[in-house]
């Protein structure tokens, strides 16, 4: 496999995984393994990786005197665990076998076209989630049944937020303050007793558990840049939902 057709590959292997939500020292491990598989290890032949989570930057040096540099910006990122395990698959597979190029694309293709969950399933998990923490942190049934609703809730906002691509500060903001909102109005109907386990309970599924979990281990592997990065990422979103909560719980128990 020649420079280019090397550096295609790895680029989009690479920039797959960042993506679907795999740490940082995952991807640059995949890209460098796959190019020692190729021999460019030695020989004058050698690869360079940057990638945080927002970019991705890649020279592979042919030994020829002319290396080529790729960068790919990473505009999205969410989490696929099934296909980044997929892509690992595929990476053994490439450092066993080394394919031609054709094939490893057509692979990537398949992966890209894997079935992800259904959206009647992913609401239904929401409001499995914001129910079972309301009952969690304390609440009773009647909470967590109103945290599974507006959990439900938080992700039809999420869906139609989607559609223009906003900052994930104005997306935790809008859904946490529509989670105070409701849980305020229905507390004060009398149908629960208070509205902090039902907010909390609901509140759950915007937690960046993944985000806050590469973070860490980011860090431990001493990729700290990566590391501030999803760290910062985690205080937005942080911020975010308590802006959204305090603004929501302070207009309406006033308005009731």
């Amino acid at each position: 496999m020649n420079s280019n057709d090397l550096l295609a590959v790895v680029t989009s292997i690479g920039s797959m995984l960042i993506e679907y939500g795999a740490e940082i020292y995952r991807v640059e491990e995949t890209i460098y393994r796959i190019a020692e598989s190729y021999g460019y290890s030695s020989g004058g032949k050698s690869v360079e990786v940057f990638a945080i989570p927002a970019s991705l930057i890649i020279t592979v040096d042919g030994g020829n005197g002319f290396p080529l540099t790729r960068t790919k910006r990473i505009l999205s990122r969410g989490t696929n665990l099934d296909r980044v395990d997929k892509i690992n698959n595929l990476s053994r597979f490439i450092c066993a076998e080394k394919p031609e190029k054709n094939e490893i694309l057509n692979n990537i293709e398949k992966i890209k076209q894997r079935h992800i969950y259904s959206y009647p399933v992913q609401v239904i998990s929401y409001a499995v989630v914001g129910a079972t923490f309301a009952l969690f942190f304390g609440g009773n049934y009647r909470d967590a049944l109103v945290a599974g609703v507006i959990a439900v809730f938080i992700r039809f906002v999420e869906t139609l937020v989607a559609k223009i691509r906003p900052s994930i500060f104005f997306q935790c903001v809008l859904c946490s303050l529509m989670t105070a909102s409701i849980a305020v109005i229905v507390s004060r109907l009398g149908f629960t007793d208070g509205f902090d386990k039902v907010i909390i309970g609901a509140s759950m599924t915007m937690v960046p558990g993944v985000i806050l979990t590469n973070c860490m281990r980011d860090f431990i592997a001493g990729d700290f840049l990566a590391g501030l990065y999803t760290l910062t990422e985690a205080l937005i979103v942080a911020v975010g939902m308590a802006v959204g909560a305090a603004i929501g719980i302070a207009v309406f128990t006033k308005m009731f």
